[in-house]
């Protein structure tokens, strides 16, 4: 039987062409890529991707350290997309993804659908994450961890904080209308430093 791809497996393959011929043309900026995918999130197709990306950091040169930290900033991307993505007329969630190498390590980007109100709150706890330093990260971390007081972590997921957690700098994203007026194509690029 031959599926047909839907509007949303489209967008998100076009989006992920469009990224890859980005890195091509602006090695400098962008690095290599290490490993892409573009699909529906399945448990299979979870574990595979997260197989296979660290393998490559670890092909490229990266050490344990930064095999792991790749490792569990990819996992808490995939868990965002699985909990918080858009789910299609049959059923799934689409995402697209590249693992990449350059000057300041490795570059996780992923893609996938939201609806508005998703987009809204990722926005809100992104913004917030974002302007937290790295020791107020650890502690709301912690806290979350052991849900000390659920007011004070005003909903941020423990995903994000330990997206977060894992990489220097700030989480960039970005949202962009591409499907229809209550969907949005949703980006997260975090970046793992060598």
């Amino acid at each position: 039987m031959t599926r047909i791809a839907t509007n949303t497996q489209t967008t998100l393959m076009r989006e992920l062409k469009t990224r890859l011929g980005s890195v091509l043309d602006s090695n400098k900026k962008y690095g290599v890529v290490l490993t892409s995918y573009s699909g529906p999130l399945e448990k299979k197709s979870c574990d595979s991707i997260v197989t296979l990306a660290e393998m490559a950091v670890l092909h490229s040169g990266g050490t344990r350290s930064e095999m792991k930290r790749v490792g569990n900033v990819l996992i808490e991307c995939i868990q965002n997309v699985i909990r918080h993505g858009w789910i299609d007329e049959f059923g799934e969630t689409f995402l697209h993804l590249t693992i990449e190498h350059n000057s300041k390590g490795y570059q996780i980007h992923c893609g996938n659908i939201v609806d508005l109100e998703m987009a809204l709150k990722l926005k809100e706890n992104l913004n917030e994450v974002n302007q937290l330093n790295p020791s107020e990260i650890r502690k709301k971390y912690v806290d979350a961890l052991c849900k000390v007081d659920p007011l004070y972590l005003n909903g941020v997921g423990l995903g994000l904080l330990s997206m977060a957690e894992s990489c220097s700098g700030k989480l960039e994203y970005e949202l962009t209308e591409k499907e229809s007026e209550d969907l949005l194509l949703f980006y997260v690029t975090a970046t793992v430093n060598r």
